[in-house]
């Protein structure tokens, strides 16, 4: 992902987001149901998840069209970029 698509996301950090793909490392555990209420604090659940779950097939998608779906590369990208500022205002 390059710069000026990272910036995008970054303006577009308090858009509505929804997580797919996360799945439990858990042996008999069911995989998590995962609500966020931004793209913000979708990363920054994507990108400290990794400890708890698989997020190799993780996929964000934002309600804006420009934002294209982010798997768990970009979101290290954009974690590494911006980190906690994705999530404040």
């Amino acid at each position: 992902m390059d710069r000026p698509a990272m910036a995008s996301v970054f303006r577009m950090r308090h858009a509505p987001a929804s997580v797919s793909g996360v799945r439990s490392t858990g042996q008999g555990q069911a995989d998590p149901v995962i609500r966020v209420h931004s793209l913000g604090e979708a990363i920054r659940f994507v990108a400290n998840a990794y400890l708890n779950y698989d997020v190799s097939a993780v996929a964000i998608v934002c309600g804006d069209p420009a934002i294209p779906r982010l798997g768990s590369l970009e979101v290290r990208a954009l974690w590494r970029e911006y980190g906690e500022r994705l999530t404040q205002e």
